[in-house]
């Protein structure tokens, strides 16, 4: 049923939303006070991946939001996506064995490879142990830009861009109707939260709590390169890929951490790290640092799904993997109000116990 929609946060997963919303026959608001696409998707590496944090609940949506992302660079050649792969020398104190034996029995093809082997596949990796790990299904998005491309298809179909920031969700009776912004009320049938990092506190001004951290996330950039990796790259203390445009951004882990506890101290050894990593990198550049804080639920698993009625919230790390699966799937639930099993293991509710409200 076509109805009228807000979405607040225009990062990678509130663009997706949008578009996918407004595709579907929904009259769409997109709200952010920023138009660069988003604080945390400017600030990603982008890896898109189904092996981070994976029971296998988790690993099979993350799976099908990759399916999407080919499907969706098959059909929009200039989305800013690539599916390049990925080489696993190590992976964050899991041992690499233990990841291929809990991922390739679920139809993950990941194939072990030779030092040798490595070298062919990328020549300018410096250090190469005994065996590695490849993926070839994995794959690289520039999440701010995708969101910029997302909210350019939602403008293309209909949708509302509003500049705007939004303080709080209103509510009458039983019923949320919208959000109050800087500027105006905005009133409509579904209000959907995509605020990242801010969507707990929308959230609490109608009583639903939600449990968030924001690890910290450091990556360093170089300026543009020659081309030294065909790959997204893991090593024992760094995570690296090179962007079309030659920059190559590396980062040291996803959750925080040391490295990210002192941005410049630990810029300078993240660069450090990739000059040693890369057999010609002593002649990189160093550009400079970002540090993004990543919107993390508690229990670490993404929140979608509606809490109540005229309510709901898509809140997670990592939106470069998971956007184009939230937007499908999430928009059918909300048009049709019918929710896919893929859903169920990440709904709100399985926070009720801390809120003040009646659940739908």
């Amino acid at each position: 049923m076509a109805q009228s929609t807000l979405v607040i946060g225009a990062g990678i997963i509130g663009s997706a939303m949008a578009w996918q919303l407004a595709e579907s026959g929904c009259t769409v608001t997109l709200v952010d006070p920023s138009d660069t696409g988003g604080a945390a998707s400017g600030m990603s590496l982008g890896w898109t991946n189904a092996t981070y944090e994976n029971p296998r609940f988790y690993y099979e949506l993350r799976r099908f939001s990759m399916e999407r992302w080919d499907a969706l660079k098959a059909t929009y050649p200039d989305l800013p996506y690539r599916q390049n792969g990925t080489l696993y020398t190590s992976f964050y104190g899991t041992p690499l064995q233990t990841v291929y034996d809990e991922h390739t029995p679920w139809g993950y093809p990941m194939t072990w490879v030779s030092a040798a082997q490595m070298a062919e596949l990328e020549p300018h990796l410096a250090v190469r142990p005994e065996r590695g790990l490849v993926c070839p299904v994995e794959g690289h998005v520039a999440p701010h830009e995708a969101a910029i491309f997302f909210r350019g298809l939602a403008l293309g179909a209909g949708a509302q861009f509003k500049k705007t920031r939004a303080l709080s969700v209103l509510r009458e009776g039983d019923k949320i109707i919208g959000v109050r912004t800087e500027n105006e009320n905005l009133l409509a049938d579904t209000t959907v939260l995509a605020a990242g990092r801010h969507a707990d506190t929308l959230a609490r001004t109608v009583d639903v709590e939600l449990p968030m951290t924001a690890p910290p996330g450091l990556l360093i950039h170089t300026k543009p390169a020659p081309s030294l990796i065909n790959r997204t790259i893991l090593t024992e203390d760094l995570h690296m890929a090179q962007w079309p445009d030659g920059t190559i951004t590396a980062g040291g882990d996803f959750g925080g951490g040391a490295v990210n506890d002192d941005p410049d101290t630990g810029a300078q050894i993240l660069f450090e790290r990739l000059q040693k990593a890369l057999s010609n990198g002593a002649a990189l550049q160093y550009s400079h640092h970002t540090v993004g804080l990543r919107p993390t639920p508690q229990d670490g698993f993404p929140v979608i799904g509606s809490p109540l009625q005229g309510l709901y919230l898509t809140v997670m790390h990592s939106g470069a993997t998971l956007a184009p699966a939230v937007g499908a799937l999430a928009t059918d639930e909300i048009t049709t109000g019918q929710r896919h099993a893929l859903l169920d293991p990440f709904h709100p509710n399985r926070f009720a116990n801390t809120w003040n409200v009646e659940c739908v």
